[in-house]
């Protein structure tokens, strides 16, 4: 098939698709499929369904709404709803039609409008589009007397011998005999009442849908039901009713919604379903006797009102719990989130929101830190003096009677991110040595804020070499003054702290920095948002210009990729010889690189300091795949000998049998792993004498026990290319990556 043909068949299928899957919260092509043909038990029910996707996507399409949320689905599932329930009350006529048109077009509309206004507030629309104009249909009902009541489901055998004949009929027969239990009977009702069914067979092909989509969401659709079913009884209500009236969804849905997906899922999110199902209990019993009078249906009223009141109420929250977060970036499955938060949550702590590097270059000793035995004590123990000592441990030369005699004495400080400068004070004497100013006890210093509530304080400046003022904007890594010894100082060195307001004697804030180098033995490890000891060395590497041009990312740069492969035991699977990659950026502004040839994606954080690669999608029998493993997480400045530790997402590495355990059991505990370790090697031996020589471990484990490993040397040449060489026991996969505009 032509790639224009195909582009165009995807453009139109997918938003339809998507709108189906939507409805789970998924973008599943297959569970959309299973959906689909499901919802065409009831044949009046799936073309009015279909109809009305269709004509909310088109729209959306030709009033320009965004393209993102279109392909997604999110324009077009509560439609579907509506058309659904609509298709399923009347009998097939071109008034039908009409009448679904009209409910379409009003469904989007009201769609849109609601997504302006909780967008504003950051929370999702969820159905309640839907509930509100399926209830205009169902309040209007008695008067539109041009339509005929559906008789469907009154005749179900008749109905199921039309649709499949005798072999349907005896299946049916079959489940409705073996399946006899009400808890997994109404289980069942309750997943197929989401699409407006209400046969056995269509619940349980939705849960197969589930189960194959995804492993939480199936764990937390059961778990939301039963939680129910347990209330139900301990309260002495009837429960079996449930699968008919269309409601028994709430309690499934609910626990999806905040189990899964608005939620990173984990213990803590699973605990929330047990606590605010009950709630969505009385809500539906409630809401059942109000509607009654009406003589309409709650339908999805509880879920909407419990979900919406709680991730609300979550936003009002003045601290972010840990345990308990919402999703930052949706991949379209709860095990894509958790993996990929799991490990990025090292990465990007979200109660550390300010990254920030060492004051100054090179290595420096930490002389005391927080709560030290001298200064920093009380309201100021969350702080930092640093010096720089030579190979015996020695703080300056000479007697070291003189300022200038410290080895640190002079040497430039640093902002430690980018900020506002909001206070300078330039002018206080330094100190002769072994004397303290009490008067100006901070001496003088430069205060710099990052964001609302974080500032930073580098004290003891050397006097007349402050080169920022009050109102300045700075860079991270920007010159802010000289090292000194000036205020309570009877010695050369750098104060630092953390803290949450403006000013001068301010108390301090227990927060890290967010990336550094420890000197280990012959070694350096990489910390990433951790706290320096005292008596540690810790370095701040300047940026290597080669490493910081190569892994700049710039969207419209274009790649050509030679792959060679010595593939003896299957491990890479590669045909292709030549590739070509482009860099993209998306909706969220985040960066990535691109395959030409089957849009398999690596996503690219930089700040500067450090390259990441966040996350991949596509396919793995693809050389960007490798790239980004090999890749994941490099300084821009290194230290000869340093070594850089990091984990990546277990779904990145681990497939099949294990991965669908791992799946099932994610949010309460990870056993499988794997661990990534990139070290910096000499050059010397070189073809070029500037090039950057690393290699990469990546170590997959399962429940403690190396289960296989992969060594990368990688060669990051002046010339312009990245090669890397892959290799396990028996396979090797060289790639080398060159900018096509060299």
């Amino acid at each position: 098939m032509e790639p224009s043909i195909k582009n165009k068949i995807v453009r139109i299928t997918e938003p339809v698709l998507n709108s189906y899957s939507q409805v789970f919260f998924s973008r599943s092509k297959l569970l959309a499929l299973f959906l689909v043909i499901i919802s065409f038990f009831d044949y009046g029910a799936g073309i009015s369904g279909l109809l009305s996707v269709i004509v909310a996507n088109l729209l959306a399409y030709w009033l320009g709404y965004n393209e993102y949320y279109l392909k997604s689905g999110l324009y077009g599932f509560n439609a579907l709803l509506v058309g659904l329930g609509i298709g399923l009350f009347y009998e097939p006529s071109l008034q039908l039609y009409l009448l679904v048109l009209i409910s379409a077009i009003t469904c989007f509309l009201l769609t849109v409008v609601l997504q302006g206004v909780l967008g504003k507030y950051g929370l999702p629309f969820l159905s309640v589009p839907f509930l509100a104009a399926i209830w205009i249909v169902s309040l209007a009902g008695g008067e539109l007397t041009a339509l005929n009541i559906s008789e469907r489901g009154i005749y179900v055998y008749n109905e199921i011998y039309a649709l499949g004949g005798q072999t349907l009929v005896n299946l049916y027969d079959w489940l409705e005999n073996t399946i006899s239990g009400s808890f997994l009977k109404v289980y069942f009702y309750s997943l197929g009442a989401i699409f407006f069914q209400t046969g056995l067979l269509a619940g349980m092909i939705i849960a197969l849908g589930l189960l194959i989509y995804s492993r939480i969401t199936f764990v937390l659709s059961v778990m939301g039901y039963a939680i129910a079913y347990l209330f139900y009884s301990i309260v002495g209500i009837e429960f079996n009713a449930l699968g008919y009236t269309y409601i028994g969804f709430n309690y499934i849905l609910t626990a999806i919604a905040i189990g899964g997906y608005y939620l990173v899922p984990g213990r803590s999110s699973f605990l929330w379903i047990f606590i605010l199902l009950p709630a969505v209990v009385l809500i539906t019993i409630s809401t059942q006797q109000i509607f009654l009078v009406y003589k309409i249906s709650p339908y999805s009223l509880p879920f909407n009102f419990v979900v919406l009141t709680f991730l609300y109420a979550l936003k009002l929250r003045e601290k972010r719990i840990k345990k308990l977060v919402e999703t930052p970036v949706q991949l379209g499955s709860p095990e894509k989130n958790l993996y990929l938060f799991s490990e990025n949550l090292k990465r990007f702590p979200m109660a550390y929101p300010v990254a920030a590097s060492l004051p100054f270059y090179g290595e420096w000793t930490v002389t005391q830190g927080h709560n030290g035995e001298y200064t920093h004590k009380g309201d100021w123990k969350h702080a930092w003096d640093f010096v720089i000592t030579d190979e015996k441990g020695k703080q300056f030369k000479g007697k070291g009677d003189l300022p200038e005699d410290y080895y640190c004495y002079g040497k430039s400080i640093l902002a430690p991110a980018d900020g506002k400068v909001v206070e300078a004070i330039n002018t206080i004497a330094d100190n002769a040595i072994g004397d303290v100013n009490t008067k100006n006890n901070w001496g003088n210093s430069v205060i710099i804020q990052h964001n609302d509530q974080t500032f930073s304080k580098l004290s003891h400046l050397t006097s007349h070499s402050v080169e920022v003022k009050e109102g300045d904007n700075v860079h991270q890594g920007q010159i802010i003054g000289k090292c000194g010894n000036s205020g309570r100082s009877p010695y050369p060195h750098l104060h630092f702290q953390f803290q949450g307001t403006p000013y001068i004697g301010s108390p301090t804030r227990d927060y890290p920095f967010g990336h550094y180098m420890l000197k280990k033995a012959d070694r350096y490890e990489l910390k990433t948002f951790d706290f320096p000891q005292k008596d540690q060395i810790v370095a701040n590497p300047p940026g290597n210009e080669l490493l910081a041009k190569m892994l700049h990312f710039i969207p419209g740069q274009k790649f050509k990729v030679e792959v060679e492969t010595k593939d003896k035991s299957n491990t890479f699977r590669i045909k292709n010889k030549t590739w070509h990659w482009s860099v993209h950026t998306d909706v969220l502004n985040t960066t990535y690189l691109q395959c030409e040839k089957d849009s398999s994606r690596a996503y690219i954080y930089n700040n500067g300091s450090l390259h990441f690669f966040t996350n991949f999608t596509g396919n793995k029998n693809n050389p960007l795949y490798w790239f980004f493993l090999s890749l994941y997480m490099v300084p821009v400045g290194f230290i000869p000998k340093s070594k850089i530790n990091d984990s990546i997402p277990a779904n990145m590495m681990f497939d099949g049998l294990l991965k669908f355990i791992q799946d099932l059991t994610a949010p309460l505990f990870l056993f499988l792993k794997v661990d990534y370790d990139l070290s910096f090697k000499k050059t010397e031996d070189s073809l070029f004498s500037e090039d950057i020589q690393m290699e990469t471990i990546l170590t997959k484990s399962i429940a403690g026990k190396k289960s296989s490993q992969y060594r990368i040397h990688t060669v990051i040449s002046e010339e312009g290319f990245i090669e890397l060489k892959v290799r396990d026991k028996n396979s090797e996969l060289k790639i080398l990556c060159q900018n096509e505009l060299k």
